[in-house]
């Protein structure tokens, strides 16, 4: 596993795919190579699998409060989606702003997410499935979300607002939205 790029505390990584007559083998996730490329990931609590049947349909920001925080290894196992972190720790010097990577079945990426960032995204596709490995149980009482198109939130360029639809690509379908995404608050009414 390598770091093909990094964006505030989360990395874009790219597993070591080994192709023979057969086709490939490959092995996207050890906690062992994240700790020696330097990424905090204690253990892997759970492995979660997500299923959008629409393209364009935005799922999160979500996190966890602490002491229930968790850091997060995403990839797409079917599809593609545009996924988005957020750092929500009001400590931080990158504080409010956000980065994102596209992870798709072809590409076969994965997104390390850190305990301190909300995480969201886009499909990009219909029938776009994800898998993402937590270092800390789920807690129902500390789940929580704020809106995604607040401009409280500064995208990459530090403009106000994250550009779900990237640059065009995908039009937003805002009225598929869980309840919980839909009735989040704001920003700056979360608690971290």
């Amino acid at each position: 596993m390598k770091i093909v790029e990094r964006k505030l505390g989360c990395a874009l990584l790219e597993p070591t795919l080994i192709r023979d007559v057969r086709g490939w083998f490959q092995i996207p996730f050890s906690i062992q190579d994240l700790q020696a490329l330097g990424l905090d990931f204690r253990c892997v609590y759970q492995l979660n699998h997500s299923y959008t049947e629409e393209k364009g349909v935005v799922r999160g920001p979500n996190y966890q409060k602490r002491p229930y925080n968790q850091a997060k290894v995403v990839r797409c196992t079917k599809g593609s989606f545009y996924s988005v972190a957020i750092d929500i720790d009001p400590d931080s010097p990158t504080y409010r702003q956000s980065c994102g990577f596209l992870l798709s079945q072809e590409n076969k990426r994965l997104m390390y997410v850190p305990d301190s960032y909300a995480h969201g995204f886009v499909t990009l596709e219909e029938d776009t499935e994800l898998e993402y490995l937590t270092d800390n149980q789920y807690c129902y009482e500390a789940a929580k979300s704020f809106q995604f198109d607040d401009p409280e939130v500064l995208d990459e360029s530090g403009a106000p607002g994250i550009d779900w639809t990237m640059g065009g690509a995908v039009v937003l379908k805002r009225e598929i939205q869980s309840d919980k995404n839909r009735l989040a608050p704001a920003f700056s009414k979360i608690e971290f």
